[in-house]
């Protein structure tokens, strides 16, 4: 190759031409004619007689600027300084480089840039000659925007990353000719709106990452192109509400991510059918209220995270039968840090009977469990309880069988024999440890050494696996104290009763006696009845029975033939018949 003076000026473009290729230099971009093969490289040779090349008038292009390009496109092109390049693997790194602009002296074949850290501020028209590229980085850069078919040429880039630059708006052409990206990452920019038809040209996106944003809303039909799409990160934003007009048309989404915005409720019809969703993450937002049929679309939901949220309706305040309906997939479930959470139902997680795994920590409301909770999840193998108000737990919490770690340490525990059960567990861990110098195969890891008594007095503050068996042991001496005690309050008891008895059948033999009436005959002689007092039971001791009437005992005195003629001896003097009335 050899350059040569005097100057040669030219306007518009200029061709620079080898045996089958051709170099076409624009004032503003440089690029491969359409008619160019789509694979080798050029040896570009320049014709003698030509030094420096000048543009459009009195604008000169210097000669080293020239002698740069050429030899870019040649077989030897230039690595800048500070960067990595590797020919054999087609790959260019210039990781922290101090660069300003995009590089344009890189092997026009190149298919893996990585131009991380650097001062770029801008994409206009350097991209175009690397049309090989798959993978392209500039995180970290102070990129405000992309303007409009920057990426046009870049029909086979798969993965592109721009976050933590400066850009802060997007237009329907910031991603125009990237039919075949399949992974986009915009974390920890400006945006505060995305334009419905942002990602239309996406079609194979597979992942999209806007976490640490400016998003209040998503626009309706966003992601309608978006088919392939399987995970949406949206972290920390400011999103209100769920997107659910945004992402409905994203029926193979796996992942969505909304943890740390500002979602206040889930109201049914909130969140679309997605059918395919595996993970949903809504930790840390102000969640009040979720409502029972919110979620009932997601039939192969594994994970459920609501953790650090604002729950004050019913259904965290005490989490209700059958809580999270129709999560038949549901393996991973997170209830953590929620202040209001006083009660779990015994029925609460029934519906989830693949549920792996779940965590019920820094509950400080909580001071109780239902027995036999996890007994209807066959798979269940970790359960954390950690840093609540439990003070006792029984054995028949926990499918003990099938568990792999249990995790209670931070509850004030009173060590009492309630406890024993959880003591030998711990014992037969430190003895595993102690023989194999750790845990082996599928027993049962406790987390023993966060697991401390609150009471009693003698072992508060000590570790329950430090506690002798006899401090936790029910042992037949703590049994005899018992009965000893019970056998004195039944002596009591009887010898009460006793002296109670006593008077009250005195009495009783008192209201027993016979009752007696006397009447006046005409004649002078004197008629005695005598009767038993019906409101006396004599076969029943205790007090006497009150306005409860009995039949009149038949008067056996009258039971003769002369009873007409004592009624007319009454009669002489006594117009009515005698009657005794009880009162």
């Amino acid at each position: 190759m050899c350059l040569t003076e005097p100057p040669l000026t030219f306007e518009g473009s200029i061709n620079v031409t080898t045996a089958n290729k051709s170099l076409v230099l624009k004032p503003t971009n440089y690029f491969w004619n359409k008619n160019r093969p789509t694979t080798g490289i050029a040896n570009i040779s320049v014709p003698c007689g030509c030094g420096a090349l000048g543009m459009g008038g009195d604008r000169t292009l210097p000669m080293w600027v020239l002698f740069m390009l050429l030899l870019a496109h040649s077989t030897y092109a230039i690595c800048p300084s500070r960067c990595q390049c590797n020919d054999d693997v087609l790959q260019a790194s210039c990781v922290a480089a101090s660069l300003k602009v995009v590089p344009i002296q890189l092997n026009p074949e190149v298919r893996h840039i990585n131009l991380s850290n650097n001062k770029i501020d801008n994409v206009h028209f350097t991209l175009r000659i690397y049309y090989n590229l798959i993978t392209l980085d500039l995180s970290s850069n102070k990129i405000q925007t992309l303007g409009n078919s920057n990426f046009e040429f870049q029909r086979h880039l798969k993965h592109l990353n721009l976050s933590d630059n400066e850009i802060d708006s997007l237009t329907k052409d910031s991603f125009k000719g990237l039919r075949n990206l399949t992974e986009l990452d915009l974390s920890y920019n400006r945006l505060e709106e995305l334009p419905s038809a942002t990602f239309h040209e996406l079609h194979s996106l597979q992942v999209l990452r806007l976490t640490n944003n400016l998003l209040v809303f998503l626009e309706e039909d966003l992601l309608t192109h978006a088919k392939q799409l399987r995970e949406l990160i949206l972290d920390d934003n400011q999103i209100l509400e769920m997107p659910g007009s945004a992402i409905g048309d994203a029926i193979n989404l796996q992942i969505l991510s909304l943890s740390r915005n500002l979602v206040a409720s889930i109201d049914d019809g909130d969140v679309p059918t997605l059918s395919e969703l595996r993970v949903l993450l809504l930790d840390t937002n102000v969640i009040n209220d979720i409502q029972p049929g919110a979620l009932a679309g997601l039939a192969s939901l594994e994970e459920l995270n609501l953790n650090d949220n604002n729950f004050t309706g019913n259904f965290i305040r005490s989490v209700p039968p059958v809580a999270f309906r129709g999560l038949f997939q549901l393996r991973y479930l997170r209830l953590d840090r929620l202040d209001v959470l006083a009660r779990i139902d015994s029925r609460a997680f029934v519906d989830n009977i693949y549920l792996e795994k779940v965590w019920l920590d820094d509950n400080v409301g909580l001071y109780s469990l239902p027995t036999r909770l996890f007994y209807g999840n066959p798979r269940v193998t970790h359960i954390s309880i950690r840093n609540n108000q439990l003070v006792t737990l029984e054995v028949s919490h926990f499918p003990l069988d099938q568990l792999k770690s249990l995790k209670l340490g931070g509850n004030p525990f009173q060590c009492n024999c309630s406890l024993l059960w959880l003591w030998r567990l711990q014992q037969e861990q430190v003895n595993r440890k102690s023989q194999n110098n750790d845990t082996m195969g599928n027993d049962l890891i406790i987390d023993t050494e966060y697991i401390k008594c609150a009471g009693p007095e003698a072992l508060t503050n000590v570790l329950l696996v430090d506690a002798s068996e006899s401090q936790v042991d029910c042992s037949l001496g703590w049994i005899a104290a018992v009965s000893a005690a019970l056998f004195a309050c039944l002596l009591l008891a009887t010898a009460s009763t006793l002296l109670y008895l006593g008077p009250m059948r005195r009495r009783l033999n008192k209201r027993e006696l016979p009752q007696r009436e006397t009447a006046q005959c005409p004649d002078g002689a004197t008629l005695t009845l005598t009767y038993d007092d019906p409101r006396v039971d004599k076969y029943i001791i205790g007090p006497p029975l009150i306005h409860e009437y009995r039949t009149l005992p038949p008067w056996d005195t009258f039971a003769t033939n002369n009873d007409m003629e004592i009624y007319r001896q009454f009669d002489a003097n006594v117009k009515t018949r005698p009657h005794i009335v009880y009162v």
